[in-house]
């Protein structure tokens, strides 16, 4: 609650000062950042626990159902859409600006549905033959399309909440303040640290260094070029997609 408070103040302080008020909305993205964050800690579990009544459980750290899983995604899509309306109201500013909107169709829609649909495709193979992320029994056809649903649910909010906060609030305020090109690798970065602590892999720094700051920097382009988070939440979706699957293998 602290940081979330010192964050709003920083913020509000930064919009009344004439040397810091181009700056001031950094603070505001990281104050709504925070505030999900502070929400996360506490409604998901609250749900899944005395509402749902599927705690996680090892190799899930979000539920013991399926049903639960994919829940407790849309609990936290809904936490992230209303931190980030709390920063565009605080800024009178507009979904348009943190590219909530349709943008521009072309190569950036191509490579996220493509990338989408191939990686959907790859994780089936991947997830038979390797073992970077580890799951549970082995995966036939029938197993696999028995989860599709679920897993598509799950990956698409995870995928556009993750979006919104990073390539759609925080990038556009960082690129006020130092341009586009800075603006990219700082919210890369940061969406890097996001994934210090993973447990879902053995392997966490080559997680971060090979997948998930790159992914940041894709997303990055693909929000740019079209004017949209839509390409990069479905391509961030479909990168998702062995994580997911792997949760639900421990639940199915």
């Amino acid at each position: 609650m602290a940081v979330v408070a010192a964050f709003l103040v920083l913020a509000l302080l930064a919009r009344r000062s004439a040397i810091m008020h181009r700056y001031w909305e950094i603070p505001l993205a990281f104050f709504g950042m925070a505030l999900f964050v502070l929400a996360d800690r506490y409604v998901p579990g609250f749900l899944v626990v005395q509402v749902l009544h599927s705690p996680p459980v090892p190799g899930n750290p979000l539920a013991s159902t399926v049903p639960g899983t994919v829940v407790v995604e849309l609990d936290e899509l809904l936490l992230t859409l209303l931190a980030v309306l709390v920063v565009v109201w605080i800024s009178r500013s507009s979904l348009a600006s943190i590219h909530v909107r349709r943008g521009r169709f072309g190569r950036a829609y191509a490579i996220g549905i493509v990338g989408l649909v191939a990686f959907y495709v790859l994780t089936f193979f991947a997830l038979s033959h390797a073992r970077f992320i580890p799951v549970h029994g082995t995966f036939d056809l029938g197993r696999y399309l028995g989860l599709t649903p679920a897993l598509l649910a799950a990956v698409a909010a995870n995928g556009f909440l993750e979006e919104l906060m990073f390539r759609g609030l925080l990038m556009s305020r960082l690129n006020i303040a130092f341009g586009p090109y800075l603006a990219t690798f700082i919210q890369a970065a940061i969406f890097a640290s996001w994934h210090v602590g993973v447990a879902y892999t053995a392997s966490a720094i080559v997680f971060i260094v090979l997948f998930a700051f790159p992914l940041g920097l894709i997303g990055a382009y693909l929000t740019r070029s079209s004017g949209s988070i839509v390409p990069s939440s479905l391509f961030h979706a479909g990168v998702d997609m062995p994580i997911y699957l792997a949760f639900l293998s421990y639940i199915s």
